[in-house]
């Protein structure tokens, strides 16, 4: 098994995604929030690089059936029926309904995967059932940090490195894997920042950032590991539950609300 970190989306224009397995990590907030939208029953994340053609999607189904999420500068798009705060995307808000959603980083990242064999989406929260699906997975693993503005962001680099020390260990045994050099680096940075806290991600730039919109709250649900037992996976330009990971657990039986 060969695995890979890219620590922003700009690497992949060096990579081939082809036949790899990727994971599209952000932790503050888009992959948290997407996680925990599938988790309490959306149907579906349409994810759009822009507002206009978020608009454009959500008009396309019909507004009746989908809500409209993202933020821009972290806070809620004007007109838009959600955030980015993994808080709203309640079972009574987004149940049963697709939702159309546009980050500044999150699903600019996705957008870059498009040929990926396999896409899923990771944060903290649902760390070891990403996991598990990238074990029963063919392809070797790819983990693509979203990033902030372009540049590294320590806790999707942390993420990604705590899904590495995962992928290499399995109980006591080690697993035969070759790890490339941004693999590495985020391995030895997940060594170096562990055990993850709200304190962690709140020293960082993002971190920080929602800090001063007095987000603090989405800081402390993100940071709580292993707490949402769903994998997303996107499929035909929308992100849905996988079904078959072993491991995943069933819906309603997480600590997400």
């Amino acid at each position: 098994m060969k695995i890979d970190v890219l620590w922003t989306p700009l690497e992949l224009e060096r990579v081939t995604v082809q036949d790899r397995t990727a994971v599209a990590v952000d932790v503050l907030r888009a992959g948290t929030t997407v996680a925990a939208a599938i988790h309490n029953g959306a149907r579906a994340v349409v994810p759009a690089e822009s507002i206009e053609e978020a608009l454009r999607i959500a008009n396309s189904i019909g507004r009746d059936e989908a809500l409209l999420g993202g933020e821009r500068q972290g806070l809620r798009i004007q007109g838009f029926d959600l955030g980015n705060s993994p808080l709203e995307f309640t079972s009574e808000v987004v149940g049963g309904r697709t939702i159309v959603m546009t980050t500044t980083n999150g699903t600019q990242a996705l957008a870059a995967l498009a040929g990926a064999g396999v896409v899923y989406i990771g944060a903290l929260v649902n760390l070891r059932y990403v996991v598990a699906a990238l074990r029963n997975a063919a392809g070797d693993p790819l983990i693509i940090c979203a990033g902030r503005e372009g540049r590294v962001s320590v806790e999707d680099a942390l993420c990604a490195g705590l899904m590495v020390e995962a992928l290499v260990k399995k109980g006591r045994k080690s697993v035969r894997a070759e790890l490339g050099d941004g693999a590495q680096a985020a391995l030895a940075l997940a060594r170096e920042l562990t055990p993850v806290s709200d304190e962690t991600l709140r020293s960082t730039a993002a971190g920080r950032a929602l800090d001063e919109l007095g987000q603090e709250a989405d800081i402390a649900f993100c940071a709580q590991l292993d707490s949402i037992p769903a994998v997303p996976v996107l499929r035909d330009r929308q992100i849905v539950r996988l079904e078959s990971t072993v491991g995943s657990g069933r819906r309603g039986k997480g600590r997400a609300r």
